[in-house]
This record gives structure tokens, C-alpha cells and sequence, in this order.
């Protein structure tokens, strides 16, 4: 599954490629790195709201969670939503129904190749352009004791493409990467169950993807692993016979 990202790009970058505004008390910066149990905020588009970027955490609460204990432990299990689902899981099926569609920016992504007890993470980007689009669902909590809403959202997955299923081969799944023509209709169209459900199943073309491994930097606890050194190729004589995991 898909739980490390990256959007390594300046807030004027993210706005040409959209054509929306990212707004000035979001104060973002570059991200070489995080992964999803930091509980970043990240610059999400919306369906409702496809001109203006908006900061949410990684990690859907649906609206209908009753506490804060609650809403934190479906946070936990809400980081990926399977696509072929989100319109029958409790935790996805309102926020599906409801029309919450969402695109997530990113530069690139990171997954982990097995072999026997060794994982060696790789970094995945797009090669046709510098910013591409995941396919995401969100949500609004209002917490009962406080009164505060707080937006979050979750990444979807499908089948992995060759490439993703060389790579990430203990699961053989990937983020629903959206085309240009794809992220139009996502994030504008009324999608029928149907629609959004086909959509989702196109499998991203692997020639438009670029992977390499790069060093387990990227598990430091001692180490900054939001900095550029952690998107450093790195290589391991072990996978060097192993050319598909590579493009």
C-alpha cells in the first residue's frame, strides 16, 4: 500500500500546473519525504472546490465517528482505500456516495521490494510530467467535545501495473495515478458509481514512470528523512540482475 509520498515543488508550481490558488496560511514548502502516520497536511483539490487548494491530514474520519478515540483509530486503518470498494466499506461508502472526490499532488511515491526478509524501498516518479495526480477521497469530522472540524482524506489503490507489481511485490497494488484527461473528470464531472469505479480500474502506464531504489535512509529515526538526500539513488548489488524493477 501506498503510506510514503513526496511534493517536491513550490506553492507557485502547484498553482500554474492546476490552475487554482493555494492559500497564504497553508505555508507550504517542499516535502522530499513523510509518510501518512506523521499525519501531514497536504494541499488536497476538491470536487466541490476544484479552484482552491486546501490543507488536510492523511487518513479519512468519516463524519459519522462518535469520538476522538474513535476518529483516531479509524484514521490508522483509512490511509489507503482498495477503489474497487470505496462505494461498500463503511468508512469510504458516504464520502464515495456523496460525491467527495479528490485529487492528491504529488511528485513522486515510495514503495518496497521483497526478497525473502530484506525490503529495499524504491522512488517512483512521472516522466511525462513534474507534479502527477492520486486519485483520493475526503471527509469532514466535526469532534463532538470541541466543536472543531477537521478535514482528512485517503489515498486509493488498484492493481498494480508491471512496473508496480515487479516493485512492490508482496502486495502488487499502486495509487490510482490519474491521466490529465482523467484528472478533469474526477475532480469535475458527476460521475455515476459506475464512471468513477471504471476510471479508477485504468491502470497508469508504466512507460510513464520512472523508478529507482534509494537507500534506507528513509526508515532513519536518527536521521531528517524530509530532505533532499533521501530521493538519492542508491544501489543494491542484489537487485542488479533484476532489470524490471527499473525503468
Amino acid at each position: 500500500m501506498c503510506f510514503h509520498k513526496s511534493l517536491a515543488v513550490t506553492a507557485p508550481e502547484l498553482e500554474e500546473r492546476f490552475s487554482a490558488t493555494v492559500p497564504e496560511s497553508a505555508d507550504f514548502k517542499p516535502v522530499y519525504h513523510t509518510n501518512a502516520y506523521q499525519l501531514p497536511h497536504w494541499p488536497i483539490l476538491t470536487h466541490q472546490h476544484p479552484d482552491r487548494f486546501e490543507m488536510m491530514r492523511w487518513g479519512l474520519v468519516p463524519h459519522w465517528a462518535k469520538t476522538s478515540d474513535s476518529a483516531a483509530e479509524l484514521r490508522a486503518v483509512t490511509i489507503n482505500a482498495r477503489s474497487e470498494t470505496i462505494y461498500e466499506k463503511p468508512s469510504f461508502r458516504s464520502a464515495a456516495r456523496a460525491g467527495n472526490r479528490c485529487l492528491i499532488p504529488v511528485t513522486g511515491f515510495f514503495e518496497w521490494h521483497t526478497e525473502g526478509r530484506a525490503k529495499y524501498p524504491f522512488y517512483i516518479t512521472p516522466t511525462d510530467r513534474k507534479i502527477i495526480s492520486i486519485a483520493g477521497l475526503w471527509d469532514e469530522w466535526a469532534d463532538p467535545d470541541t466543536g472543531e472540524v477537521t478535514r482528512t482524506y485517503t489515498l486509493l489503490t488498484t492493481d498494480a501495473n508491471p512496473l508496480l507489481a515487479a516493485i512492490h511485490n508482496s502486495k502488487k497494488r499502486m495509487p490510482c495515478l490519474l491521466t490529465p484527461g482523467d484528472e478533469q473528470k474526477w475532480l469535475h464531472d458527476g460521475l455515476t458509481e459506475k464512471q468513477a469505479l471504471t476510471l479508477l480500474a485504468d491502470q497508469y502506464t508504466d512507460t510513464k514512470l520512472h523508478s529507482y531504489s534509494i537507500s534506507k535512509r528513509i526508515t532513519s529515526r536518527s536521521e531528517p528523512t524530509d530532505v533532499p538526500a533521501v530521493l538519492e539513488p542508491y544501489t543494491y548489488p542484489e537487485l542488479a540482475r533484476q532489470a524490471n524493477l527499473f525503468a
